[in-house]
């Protein structure tokens, strides 16, 4: 899965739970801050169930406090593990 497919993945997932701030996905980046998104801590967890359920998988209990960016959400759903 490249960088690009994973984000677009990402929005498809943000638009599902969050359309109402569809405009604010537009410039998605791996870089981008989960916390720069604005979403309450539900939108966020339902948008990585989405996630979750689109690649038939569950992405670690222990990993998730780790994530910060969309780049870790791509390396979580790389099957890898995030880097404290």
């Amino acid at each position: 899965m490249t960088d690009d497919e994973a984000l677009a993945m990402i929005k498809e997932a943000l638009l599902e739970v969050a359309s109402d701030k569809a405009d604010s996905f537009d410039d998605l980046s791996l870089s981008l801050s989960i916390e720069d998104l604005e979403l309450d801590s539900v939108t966020t967890m339902e948008m990585v169930g989405v996630l979750e359920e689109r690649l038939d998988t569950v992405f670690p209990d222990e990993e998730l406090p780790k994530v910060n960016t969309l780049g870790d959400i791509t390396t979580l759903m790389r099957g890898k593990r995030v880097g404290a």
